[in-house]
């Protein structure tokens, strides 16, 4: 009987502790969220034993506690007591903000914004105990650990990775978990995420101005490129496929005559069968802009970057 009060007592705490973290400002929300197709609901002995092969550690059955720590099941809410750290396991049947396409019109890039916009449900692997004075490398120490156990709970069914602390989102792809078991799981993150794609209106002034840049110093481009001066010659070119058109960037494999041929660079929105790395051939007249890294190293062209950066923070200050 008394294992029983105190085991409510726990739940109870955790959902007076969620409550808490999730309105107390100085409190840094150090989590994993995974924003999903469906909802998801966690049973407690399922989850002791995914934590416990996540951590290399015993955590007993969701009943009874382990050598290392147990877990603490309330429905949507479950808690895990692992050494001197406490986590908090979240599981909700609904977006994670309630206005999802408003909040879905600051995201600039229109990949995870589509993304974002289809997920229906989330959950969270939260840190406890971590705020303003906590030093970056006890954050760093706490993200590897949750990492290792989102890693673990990740399926199909998730849309997008979310990180509260940062506001960051990530699509998942063939790198996210190694990333997520990695040294540093929020640097090797970022460096999965593929080059953004983002809406510019035909009439802008700043792309326009870029665009013609471009094609100015196009000679520019072919000398370097026919010279082999340099590595990862590319150009950014309108591909259309199934009545949809991208202006993306395509790894150069030949130039001939007023056609460029090559591979995706980077991963399309939706270009039907299309993905990265498909060969594709473009119109030089069509050319919005080139780039390449010289001798030096030094990154050459780019014009449209800047542009594009600047039509996203507009997106994003909405």
């Amino acid at each position: 009987m008394q294992g029983i009060i105190i085991g409510v007592v726990l739940i109870l705490l955790a959902g007076l502790v969620y409550w808490w973290i999730r309105r107390r400002r100085r409190t840094r929300l150090i989590s994993f969220v995974a924003l999903l197709r469906e909802p998801l609901t966690f049973d407690p002995a399922v989850l002791a034993h995914i934590a416990s092969k996540a951590w290399n550690a015993d955590l007993g059955d969701g009943i009874s506690e382990g050598a290392d720590g147990f877990i603490a099941g309330a429905g949507i809410i479950n808690t895990i007591f692992h050494g001197d750290r406490m986590f908090l396991i979240n599981s909700f049947p609904e977006p994670y903000t309630p206005e999802v396409e408003k909040a879905a019109e600051g995201i600039a890039d229109m990949r995870i914004r589509d993304l974002f916009c289809e997920h229906q449900a989330w959950f969270s692997c939260d840190a406890l105990g971590v705020d303003g004075t906590t030093s970056p490398q006890e954050v760093l120490a706490w993200y590897q650990q949750l990492g290792k156990l989102f890693a673990e709970l990740l399926d199909e069914n998730c849309l997008l990775i979310f990180l509260p602390d940062s506001n960051q989102a990530f699509p998942i792809n063939d790198e996210t978990e190694a990333a997520l078991r990695s040294e540093d799981p929020i640097e090797k993150l970022n460096e999965t995420l593929t080059v953004p794609i983002v809406e510019v209106s035909a009439d802008d002034a700043a792309m326009q101005k870029a665009q013609e840049k471009a094609r100015q110093t196009w000679p520019e481009f072919v000398a370097a490129y026919e010279e082999n001066t340099g590595e990862n010659y590319s150009v950014k070119s309108p591909v259309t496929r199934n009545g949809n058109t991208e202006f993306i960037w395509i790894s150069i494999t030949a130039i001939e005559g007023e056609k460029i041929y090559g591979i995706l660079g980077n991963e399309p929105h939706n270009l039907g069968s299309l993905r990265l790395g498909s060969k594709v051939s473009a119109d030089i007249a069509d050319l919005n802009d080139w780039g390449y890294i010289n001798s030096e190293g030094e990154f050459i062209g780019g014009y449209t970057i800047q542009a594009t950066q600047k039509a996203s923070r507009q997106r994003r200050r909405r």
